[in-house]
C-alpha cells in the first residue's frame, strides 16, 4: 500500500509543463478519460461522506471501513485503475510516433512522463494489490451518505426506497438525541412491513418487529422539527410505497417486487440498533411519555363521571419500554443469525445503489458492473 501511494504521488508531481488542453474536448478517447477522472473524484466523495479524513466516521458503513471492511478490495480497485492508466502511458509514445513525428515533438513532456510511469514499479505493485484483494468484501454498492431531504422525494421504486431509508437511517444513527416516538413508530413499522412483504425470516423475526411496532405505538413525544422531521418524512414515504403492495394498484407483490423489497433487509439490523440507541437517549431526556392510570372526573354540570386520559414520562421499568427494547435487541440478534456473513459484507450489500446528490453540484451513480459515472447538475 505504501509503495503504491508513493508511486502515485511521484507520478502526480512530475515537474513537467504540458501543453494546454483545448477548451472543447470532442475526441471520444479524450471524453472517456475526462469522465474517468470525474468518476474517480465521485468515488472519493462517496467514501469521504462516510469516513471524513481525520474525523470520526459519520455512518455505520464508515465504521466498517475504518475497521478494515472493504479496504483491501478498495485498494485493489485503485490498483486496477492504476494498471489501466499505465497501459495508456505505455501506448502513448507509440501512438504519437505513428503520427509522423510532429506530435512527438509537440507533446514531448507528456511522452517522457508516460515513459517514466511505464518503466516504474507501479505495475508490479498494482498486480500485488489486485491479487491480495481477490475474495474480499467489496465497496461496490456504497452510496453517498446524503441527508434527509425536504420535501421528501416520492418513492416509486426499490431504488428510491433504498435511498430514502439510507438517508433517514444514517441521520438517525448520527443524531439519536433528536429522535422522538414518531421515529420509533415509523422505524418499527418499516421493519415489520419489510419482513412481511419480503417473506424473509421465520415467525421469530416477524414477531420481533411486530412486538416492537405494537410497543412503539403506545409511546408519545413532542413532534419532530427540522432534520428530524425530514427523516420521519422519508420513512413515511417508504412506508406509503410498501403499503401500496397490499392495496389496489399493485396487489400482492410478485416475485420481482419481492426481490426489490428484500433489498431493504440489509438496513434492518442497523435500523434496530439505531432505534435502540434512540430509545435510551429519549428516556434519559424524559422525552417519551406513556399513558398513566385514568382518573375519573365529572365535568361541570354533568352527573356522569368520565375517565380523563393522563400521560407521564416513560421510565425503563415500564412494561411497554421493556417490550420495545427487548424486541429491538431480538431484531438485531435474529438478523445476525439469519445470514452468517461478516460485518463488512453486511455493511456493503451487493445491489447497486441509486443515484444520489453528492456534495456540491454533482450527482453520482456507482454501478458494481459498469463502474462509477458522474453527472453535473445545476
Amino acid at each position: 500500500m505504501t509503495q503504491l501511494y508513493v508511486g502515485l504521488q511521484a507520478a502526480a508531481v512530475v515537474d513537467r509543463q504540458f501543453p494546454p488542453t483545448p477548451a472543447a474536448v470532442v475526441a471520444g478517447p479524450a471524453r472517456s478519460l475526462r469522465r474517468a477522472a470525474d468518476a474517480i473524484g465521485v468515488i472519493g466523495d462517496i467514501l469521504a461522506s462516510h469516513v471524513p479524513p481525520g474525523q470520526t466516521p459519520r455512518t455505520p458503513e464508515g465504521l466498517a471501513v475504518r475497521a478494515g471492511g472493504g479496504v483491501q478490495s478498495g485498494l485493489a480497485d485503485i490498483a486496477r485503475l492504476t494498471s489501466a492508466a499505465i497501459m495508456i502511458d505505455i501506448a502513448l509514445p507509440g501512438w504519437l510516433d505513428q503520427r509522423r513525428g510532429h506530435l512527438t515533438e509537440i507533446y514531448r513532456p507528456a511522452a517522457e512522463a508516460a515513459k517514466w510511469t511505464a518503466s516504474s514499479r507501479l505495475s508490479a505493485v498494482a498486480r500485488e494489490l489486485i491479487a491480495l484483494g481477490r475474495g474480499q468484501p467489496r465497496l461496490h454498492g456504497l452510496n453517498v451518505a446524503r441527508p434527509p431531504l425536504n420535501p421528501a422525494p416520492a418513492v416509486s421504486t426499490a431504488d428510491d426506497a433504498v435511498a430514502a431509508v439510507d438517508a433517514a437511517r444514517t441521520w438517525m444513527w448520527q443524531n439519536p438525541r433528536e429522535l422522538t416516538s414518531v421515529h420509533l413508530q415509523l422505524g418499527t413499522q418499516l421493519g415489520l412491513a419489510v419482513r412481511v412483504l419480503s417473506s424473509t425470516g421465520g415467525p421469530e423475526m416477524i414477531g420481533g418487529w411486530r412486538q416492537a411496532a405494537i410497543a412503539a405505538a403506545e409511546l408519545r413525544a413532542i413532534p419532530p422539527v427540522g432534520p428530524a422531521r425530514d427523516a420521519a418524512a422519508e420513512l413515511t414515504e417508504v412506508l406509503r410505497w410498501l403499503r401500496s403492495f397490499g392495496k389496489g394498484g399493485h396487489g400482492q407483490p410478485g416475485e420481482r417486487h419481492l426481490q426489490q423489497i428484500s433489498r431493504l433487509n440489509s438496513d434492518l439490523p442497523i435500523m434496530a440498533a439505531t432505534l435502540h440507541k434512540a430509545l435510551s437517549a429519549a428516556l434519559q431526556r424524559r422525552d417519551l411519555f406513556v399513558k398513566d392510570e385514568g382518573v375519573l372526573q365529572r365535568p361541570a354540570g354533568s352527573l356522569v363521571f368520565r375517565a380523563a386520559e393522563r400521560w407521564r414520562p416513560a421510565t425503563r421499568v415500564d412494561d411497554v419500554v421493556q417490550d420495545l427494547a427487548r424486541a429491538l435487541v431480538q431484531g438485531q440478534d435474529a438478523d445476525r443469525r439469519s445470514e452468517p456473513v461478516s460485518p463488512s459484507s453486511r455493511a456493503f450489500p451487493g445491489p447497486p445503489r441509486p443515484r444520489a446528490p453528492v456534495t456540491g453540484s454533482y450527482r453520482s451513480e456507482f454501478d458494481p458492473q459498469a463502474g462509477p459515472t458522474v453527472r453535473r447538475s445545476r
